[in-house]
């Protein structure tokens, strides 16, 4: 299983020119990448001023790639183009029921943003959470688990985080993961955690990857820079992820 996966993630990678031309006239899945609000960024990374904000980190590469790898290796029906930004404070992203949330450690929602967050995870909706580590990574920068945890419990004082190990079936849901234990794609002080929040009755709504940037595996994925078990390892937990949002 492990040798067909990356076998079918080269072909991915070698076919990308071609994606964009395939044509499904039933798409059932897009991906809403959240736009909110975040505190100022360029401090540390001054050539993304203005156009990269945290919540744009890895878009739409990142996005793009999920959608071809969903339309590559499962039965879900994508088109090229299934995947938008959606902004937190609007209506429309009551439309979507996945959404993408990258650099949680940077969010100052404001209390539009925290209500439509709140009634999201309230009406079903699930969420990723991306790229974000401990404190002392950015100079300065705060331990950005508590800000998610922070805003998650402004948003839905019901609700917990909770660790994720190995065993949770958002891990077995398309693709069996074989481990957790991975090097992020970048060096960090930490390992690599994986945080969720379930609804009443037990089903996962939120999985957080803190210490790790599992959208950089995929937006690096035709550079051959990244370990390939680790990258393969992002791709089933891409995948495995959507699966599960799509069948709880």
């Amino acid at each position: 299983m492990k040798t067909r996966l990356i076998l079918c993630v080269l072909l991915v990678v070698l076919a990308r020119p071609a994606i964009s031309d395939w044509v499904e006239p039933n798409p059932e899945f897009v991906l809403a990448r959240l736009k909110v609000s975040n505190r100022d960024p360029f401090l540390y990374w001054p050539n993304y001023f203005p156009d990269n904000p945290p919540w744009h980190h890895d878009f739409p590469d990142a996005d793009e790639y999920l959608i071809s790898l969903l339309h590559e290796l499962t039965g879900v029906r994508v088109t090229s183009r299934s995947f938008k930004v959606v902004p937190l404070d609007s209506a429309e992203v009551f439309k979507y029921p996945f959404a993408y949330l990258s650099e949680p450690g940077f969010l100052v929602l404001n209390d539009k943003e925290i209500a439509n967050l709140g009634e999201y995870i309230r009406r079903g909706g699930f969420i990723m959470v991306d790229d974000f580590r401990g404190k002392g990574f950015l100079r300065g920068g705060p331990e950005e688990l508590d800000v998610l945890r922070y805003y998650l419990k402004r948003a839905v004082p019901e609700r917990e985080l909770f660790r994720l190990d190995i065993s949770h079936p958002i891990f077995h849901a398309f693709y069996n993961v074989d481990t957790l234990d991975m090097k992020p794609p970048y060096e960090l002080p930490s390992p690599p955690q994986f945080w969720g929040m379930s609804d009443d009755n037990g089903n996962l709504q939120l999985v957080a990857n803190y210490n790790n940037d599992v959208g950089d595996f995929w937006k690096y994925l035709d550079w051959g820079d990244k370990p390939l078990g680790d990258s393969s390892r992002a791709v089933r937990l891409g995948m495995n992820y959507v699966i599960y949002a799509l069948t709880h």
